[in-house]
């Protein structure tokens, strides 16, 4: 096992993540504009609230990114090899 096995684990890593990321992110967007559009002439808590959700849900995404490469980078080889072939599998 190479370090392109290991970007390559890291890049299918990135990839699940950032599909996971932007489907939340449509929902939150959603939801943001339809509570706009329900009180257009008025800023609710509720507002305020998705956008703090939002702002999380992006800082943990990006710390589950930094997490997850840091622990593909020091694994052990024959687990770093488990690891592939179980993500190659799906």
């Amino acid at each position: 096992m190479d370090w392109l096995d290991l970007l390559a684990v890291q890049g299918t890593l990135k990839s699940l993540l950032q599909h996971h990321s932007s489907n939340a992110s449509i929902v939150w967007r959603s939801a943001f504009f339809i509570v706009q559009l329900s009180h257009p002439y008025m800023t609710t808590g509720k507002t305020i609230v998705l956008i703090r959700r939002t702002f999380v849900g992006k800082v943990m995404s990006l710390l589950f990114s930094m997490l997850s490469w840091l622990v593909i980078t020091f694994l052990s080889r024959s687990k770093q090899e488990k690891l592939i072939n179980q993500i190659q599998i799906y």
